[in-house]
């Protein structure tokens, strides 16, 4: 997350919670969603109130964070309900300079459900199906995904369909730094593993251009549940 923005959404009489990355692709509805989601889960508690948190962006050359920050307000107060912004560490003061260039000082978060509490997170696993998730964005895809279900328990990928990449080959024989210039919108504070993460995707989209048939197959999703001892998501048949 450089540009990006994550939005936390939380009840707090119940401890309902709803976490988005979003870069300004299906902002508005995704605020409707996440809005639907946290209050059908705070259904029978008559005490709490809706708080939205907003971590991350940066004081980029470009100004893309400005706008998206802009955009999700605007997506949350056209909301038929009362919303309590209770944080929001965005733009400058989620900046630091280096050697005069401008960077994020948190690159991700994690949210502590049972109290609330939000923290800077790393996360060296990046969760099952990583290439195909990246794969739909990269191609284009607009809608924010819903693919937790809290009541099962289960992660659900799919089924979803992109469409096929042009010139997939010829981006897979440019240089690294070609990449990084033209597939991030901040290539000056990307993360190392930027390069081999957009490489990994597509060559799975050159080797997937029709998931639909390839991936989901009989159009079932993946499905994945996260192991209590070793927290790895294993994949399962449901």
């Amino acid at each position: 997350m450089t540009t990006c923005i994550i939005v936390v959404v939380r009840h707090s009489g119940s401890g309902a919670a709803a976490l988005a990355h979003l870069d300004g692709s299906g902002t508005e509805d995704a605020a409707a969603g996440i809005i639907q989601k946290v209050t059908e889960l705070a259904l029978g508690y008559p005490e709490g109130r809706l708080e939205l948190q907003l971590v991350g962006g940066y004081s980029d050359p470009r100004n893309y964070s400005e706008e998206l920050f802009y955009n999700i307000l605007s997506a949350f107060h056209k909301q038929p309900v009362e919303i309590d912004l209770t944080l929001c560490c965005v733009g400058e003061l989620n900046t630091t300079v280096r050697g005069g260039i401008h960077w994020p000082l948190i690159y991700g978060i994690g949210l502590n459900v049972k109290t609330g509490e939000i923290f800077p997170a790393t996360f060296p696993d990046k969760g099952p199906d990583q290439a195909l998730r990246c794969a739909r964005q990269l191609t284009g895809g607009q809608q924010v995904l819903d693919i937790y279900d809290c009541a099962l328990g289960l992660l659900r990928i799919g089924p979803f369909n992109y469409d096929p990449l042009r010139g997939v080959d010829l981006w897979l024989a440019q240089t690294d730094q070609f990449i990084l210039q033209h597939l991030s919108t901040s290539p000056e504070v990307e993360q190392p593993h930027f390069v081999s993460q957009v490489r990994a995707t597509l060559k799975y989209i050159q080797d997937n251009q029709f998931p639909a048939v390839t991936v989901f197959r009989d159009n079932r999703p993946h499905y994945y549940r996260r192991d209590e001892n070793t927290g790895v998501w294993q994949p399962m048949r449901y």
